[in-house]
């Protein structure tokens, strides 16, 4: 009943957001084009009467035109803000929408991060964690490229105890505050982002300066300067009559200075090109965080890196506004400011300048924006989710968890199951039917483990866990272009696991070795073995599993080999035995998804087989069965 009434609230508010902003933007799009149609009559009677005073007084009209060129800019730049006003809505209407299909389990409206997805990683592969219906798609509300990187990251590398606890703070206050996320994320998608332009740029404002730093061109510094009286100066003598060729002199040190750095300056103006308007959106975006005052540590250290008195911001705009204006070399008549007044030159000054003050602060003030817009998709979570536990990381070597669910699976739909495994050297051997859930389950706990790792809330009413790696061997493929089976290829993924639980490393009070990684390996396998003939895979199995089991590693291991409960029984095994179950009711197999102790004593494989058209000796189903 309470998942219900939440539900429906937040149906309610999303419903709410759509409809007022899409009245909004509807309303605000109809006045711009009213205002269109003003600006356009304003125009022609302008026109008409500065004509009309053009034929009584020339310098009438002049001066009428000064006057009126500011307002007519300040109406221009005001009828441009109605028109972003609207798109803004419009935004802030479709993320509205997208979360109520979201809530209805369609995540389709956000990437699915399949670019980040590495086979070579230890779970993100076998636990759907990028990729369409992944759990990045799930989770993803960023707005930067540099967020959707730290985001992945995030789900990859499990954080310290201490900073789990920081970002849990930071999670729970700012996902009671949907309407701020929403502004945030609506500003992020004003522009769209250039994909490498943001480390281009970075890369640039390492490089040497092109015009000062310690050992500047005078010469071309005096020549900036010189360009525009040089050049008035072309022109007068023109006037006087004198020769051309004389009077091309004046041109020369500019020609000269143009030819010296244009190799230089081109290459400058590539690294930055077509950033000024995503530095723009980061400007506003960094102007949120920077209004913002959270009360949680983690984002007082975060707000704190950006400086005093918008600082971060300001320098930003600077950035953006130069970069913008350096974009005019691209316009056909550049070459006369160029020559004119070196007009790259200056402005390539002005990013020196720019460099030389704020170059150590720029990487860190977009570590701050990815940090704050990767928060931005855990704190959607838990708005979305409030019901979600908030895990425990703990000292004790052992994960519990109370009605521990799938976060991919509808509401509607999932079961949950209790859950609880020593992690120093134990394991879980799930037996059961085909379609039992066995893989599903295994998946429930690992996504859940990595959740919890990454300071999120967890799909369940409790969980405790001390720091874990967590290692999955569940969908190895043959690789035809390393000439790889897929038996030789689980095995190679069997050696990364037992690598990863029996290399020596100095474990510290916190759980984790001094590389920052969790000492304890938690494994999730799925048939293991399966590639090979039934007698060397159930002598594979209890070798592999007896083997683990002295490294002290933990996990569970699905299986379909029966013989392999009986390790249970053996004195002081560290084996347990649970199963899931299917029943065929009125010939129909009936799933219940819950994990039970013991071993499975069900089977449908036949009875699969059989609806499926294999004629199967009903006397071979008694046999198997018995």
């Amino acid at each position: 009943m309470y998942l219900c009434g939440v539900q429906n609230e937040l149906l309610a508010y999303y419903e709410d957001r759509r409809q007022r902003f899409d009245e909004e933007s509807t309303r605000l799009k109809k006045r711009y084009d009213q205002l269109a149609l003003l600006r356009l009559f304003l125009f022609f009677a302008l026109a008409a009467g500065l004509i009309v005073i053009w034929s009584y007084h020339i310098g009438v009209a002049i001066g009428v035109i000064v006057l009126l060129l500011p307002l007519i800019s300040l109406g221009i730049e005001r009828h441009r803000s109605v028109l972003r006003a609207a798109e803004t809505a419009r935004r802030r209407s479709d993320l509205a929408a997208a979360e109520l299909r979201a809530l209805d389990h369609d995540f389709s409206y956000w990437p699915d991060g399949a670019d980040y997805l590495s086979t070579d990683h230890p779970y993100a592969g076998d636990l759907d964690v990028f990729g369409p219906n992944s759990i990045f798609q799930f989770l993803n509300r960023t707005v930067t490229r540099l967020g959707s990187d730290l985001l992945a990251g995030q789900l990859q590398q499990p954080f310290s105890p201490d900073l789990i606890g920081e970002k849990q703070e930071a999670i729970k206050e700012l996902g009671p505050e949907p309407d701020w996320c929403h502004a945030f994320r609506a500003r992020g998608m004003e522009t769209q982002e250039k994909e490498g332009r943001i480390a281009e740029l970075l890369e640039w404002v390492n490089l040497p300066p092109l015009l000062g730093g310690d050992s500047p061109d005078r010469g071309a510094l005096v020549a900036m300067y010189l360009a525009p009286v040089l050049t008035i100066l072309f022109f007068y003598l023109l006037y006087l009559g004198q020769p051309v060729l004389l009077a091309l002199i004046c041109l020369l040190p500019a020609g000269y200075y143009l030819r010296k750095y244009k190799s230089k300056s081109n290459d400058i103006h590539e690294r930055t090109a077509i950033s000024g308007d995503t530095l723009n959106r980061y400007k506003g975006l960094i102007e949120l965080i920077e209004e913002r005052e959270g009360q949680s540590k983690y984002w007082q250290r975060l707000h704190a890196q950006l400086g005093n008195d918008g600082e971060a911001s300001k320098a930003i705009g600077q950035l953006s506004h130069a970069i913008n204006r350096l974009d005019l070399r691209y316009n056909a008549l550049s070459i006369l400011f160029e020559i004119g007044g070196l007009y790259s030159l200056h402005h390539q000054r002005t990013l020196d300048k720019w460099r030389l003050q704020y170059k150590d602060a720029l990487a860190g003030w977009f570590d701050t924006l990815a940090e704050v817009d990767a928060l931005m998709s855990w704190a959607n979570l838990h708005h979305n989710h409030p019901q979600w536990a908030w895990p425990e990381m703990a000292k004790v070597a052992q994960v519990s968890a109370v009605e521990l669910a799938h976060p991919l699976i509808d509401p509607r739909k999932r079961v949950s199951n209790a859950f609880s495994c020593a992690t120093d050297g134990h394991i879980h051997l799930v037996t059961g039917s085909n379609m039992a859930g066995k893989s599903t389950w295994l998946r429930t706990v690992g996504i859940n483990l990595v959740l919890a790792q990454a300071g999120s809330p967890v799909c369940a009413r409790s969980m405790s866990l001390p720091p874990l790696q967590v290692w999955t061997s569940m969908r190895t493929q043959d690789d035809l272009s390393d000439n790889t089976s897929s038996f030789f290829a689980e095995l190679k993924r069997l050696k990364s696991i037992i690598d990863s639980v029996e290399s020596p490393s100095a474990t510290q009070a916190d759980g984790y070795d001094a590389a920052g990684k969790p000492s304890s390996v938690f494994f999730l396998l799925d048939e293991i073995l399966k590639g090979t003939n039934s007698r060397d895979r159930h002598t594979g199995a209890r070798a592999l599993i007896r083997q683990l089991i002295r490294a002290e590693g933990a996990g569970i291991i699905a299986t379909h080999d029966l013989e392999l409960a009986e390790m249970e029984k053996e004195p002081g095994s560290e084996v347990e035995n649970y199963a899931m179950e299917v029943d065929i009711v009125d010939g129909q197999l009936d799933f219940d998804y819950k994990i039970k102790r013991g071993v499975s004593q069900s089977f449908n494989a036949t009875v699969l087989m059989a609806q499926m058209g294999i004629d199967i000796d009903p006397e071979d189903i008694k046999l198997h069965h018995e």
